[in-house]
């Protein structure tokens, strides 16, 4: 049984008592009819509670299973819980780059960047670079060297300050953002806020999903398969492993996404199979 029903349990049996304790003094008949009937009603409605079970082998924290265009989710565990983000982080990253940062931009690569942790994209000191180079290492591999030069290109603090007002606009609520690559652990969001970012991606930025559905080069799992639309991998030891994931389900875009998986490729295999149109 889990905590919020044992709970919601305990409460109702509080109440019972103080509605019997009610009866018991010379309460009319009527009265006592009544307390019993909505006593009968609550006990009824929880029978109806049962706690949602993740399927067999999904190994996340939380989960999202959602049609885009659809009202409702398929499956949804723990979607308003805080958690680190990881590199899913890179995903406003880019979206702040796109939209502030000018297209025929040439940014300088900074020692400061090239010593940023897990360099990737073999970027070299002092070498310039186009935005859309950047942000294609942004995406496809992961880079936290381009993800430390776009935010030093228009300097840290305004780079961040404008991550946190775009998640003002999207409603992302629980978002913080303390850097731009995801390394800290203290960049966290919820799966509901980074849906809203999927969301957004989806309908104003595309681009930003087609260049991680390329296969060559790219570190999504999914990356090159026919029926994937794009997404973004994430892991960091304090978030274990994250995972955003778009797929085309008889023309209508099926978003998974996994975090705090011990196996984010196959926990979203598990999903991807249970819920797709065949």
């Amino acid at each position: 049984m889990s905590q919020n029903l044992s709970s919601l349990l305990f409460a109702l049996i509080v109440l019972f008592a103080v509605l019997i304790g009610g009866i018991s003094k010379e309460a009319p008949q009527e009265a006592a009819l009544e307390h019993k009937t909505e006593i009968t009603s609550l006990l009824a409605s929880v029978k109806t509670i049962a706690p949602i079970i993740l399927p067999s082998g999904v190994s996340a924290a939380a989960v999202l299973v959602r049609d885009l265009f659809a009202a409702e989710p398929m499956l949804a565990i723990n979607t308003f819980q805080q958690w680190p983000m990881a590199s899913l982080t890179k995903l406003m990253t880019a979206v702040v780059a796109l939209e502030n940062v000018a297209k025929d931009a040439q940014i300088k690569m900074s020692e400061k960047a090239i010593a940023t942790e897990s360099a990737a994209g073999n970027f070299a000191i002092g070498g310039v670079y186009s935005l859309d180079d950047l942000v294609r290492a942004l995406l496809r591999i992961s880079s936290n060297d381009a993800a430390a030069a776009l935010a030093e290109h228009l300097g840290e603090s305004r780079f961040l300050q404008l991550m946190h007002q775009k998640a003002l606009e999207l409603n992302m609520a629980q978002t913080r953002f303390f850097d731009s690559s995801g390394l800290s652990p203290l960049n966290q969001s919820t799966i509901e806020d980074l849906e809203k970012l999927v969301m957004y991606i989806y309908y104003h930025h595309p681009e930003i999903f087609r260049i991680t559905q390329e296969s060559e080069g790219n570190i999504h799992p999914f990356a090159g398969q026919p029926e994937f639309i794009g997404g973004k991998t994430g892991f960091i030891d304090e978030a274990n492993g994250n995972l955003i994931s778009l797929f085309n389900n008889d023309g209508r875009p099926l978003l998974i996404i996994v975090l705090g998986s011990e196996d984010r490729a196959a926990d979203t295999s598990i999903l991807y199979n249970r819920y797709i149109i065949r």
